[in-house]
């Protein structure tokens, strides 16, 4: 006898769902049996994203849009809703950007930046979402956080930063909404090799430095279990939390990294 995850005929509302580990989590709650909305910032990628999931017989759609406008994300959550026929049972906030700008060089215009996505943004998404799942009493929150926000990283300073920020929004949006039966969790990706992770290489390795053997050289630094983690194995973690097997977790952080952070 097996235990599977069925998500049939629940809503699922992910931001930042058109490329890489955004979508690889549509995707999979998609599988999951899961009808999921697609917010993003870039119509084409959503719109790959929602052909994807029609083609695997699920449904889908999008709305284009910016975490960090309060007005953008109540109009995706709104249409979300109305997809979800009045209600939306999952959402999860995966919208984010990085700065590889050293701790003395940044400036406030790019730190704001990170600020306005990172943070601004995951308190955008978490009050209207919960506010929408209220009157239902039920719902399941999901913010990818990242395990630099766990430990200080030399090269990254400033999105630490934003990511402490959105693994303490959690905790207290937790303690909001546990009274309404509704979970917030957050989960924290440690390397994998994203869009994310070569703009940080484009930080970090010399001009005509080998791109490859420099993570390499990370993951073997940083990660016991010697390898870097995959946004399927991101996905996985996502979509436990969103399930019933995880009705009695909330606002915890579940560090998906190969014990590169071990807390």
């Amino acid at each position: 006898m097996s235990v599977q995850i069925d998500l049939t005929g629940r809503t699922a509302a992910v931001t930042g769902g058109g490329r890489g580990l955004g979508k690889a989590i549509a995707l999979t709650l998609a599988r999951a049996g899961a009808n999921v909305w697609i917010g993003n910032r870039k119509e084409e990628q959503a719109k790959e994203t929602v052909k994807e999931i029609q083609a695997m017989g699920g449904k889908a759609g999008y709305t284009v849009m910016d975490v960090s406008r309060f007005e953008d994300v109540q109009r995706f959550l709104d249409d979300a809703e109305k997809f979800g026929n009045g209600k939306i049972d999952i959402m999860v906030n995966n919208a984010g950007v990085i700065s590889t700008d050293l701790f003395l060089d940044i400036t406030p215009e790019e730190f704001k930046r990170l600020l306005d996505i990172n943070v601004v943004g995951v308190s955008n998404t978490l009050q209207i979402a919960i506010k929408k799942m209220i009157p239902h009493k039920a719902g399941k929150i999901v913010v990818i956080s990242s395990i630099a926000g766990r430990k200080g990283l030399g090269f990254v300073d400033h999105y630490c930063a934003t990511k402490a920020a959105a693994i303490s929004l959690v905790q207290s949006a937790a303690y909001a909404a546990a009274p309404y039966h509704i979970n917030v969790n957050s989960v924290a990706p440690g390397i994998i090799r994203t869009k994310m992770w070569e703009e940080i290489l484009d930080g970090i390795v010399p001009h005509g430095g080998n791109r490859d053997e420099v993570f390499d050289e990370n993951i073997k630094k940083m990660i016991p279990l010697n390898k870097p983690q995959t946004e399927q194995d991101i996905a996985d973690a996502v979509l436990f939390l969103c399930s019933d097997l995880a009705n009695e977790i909330t606002g915890q952080t579940l560090n998906v990294d190969g014990g590169a952070i071990m807390c």
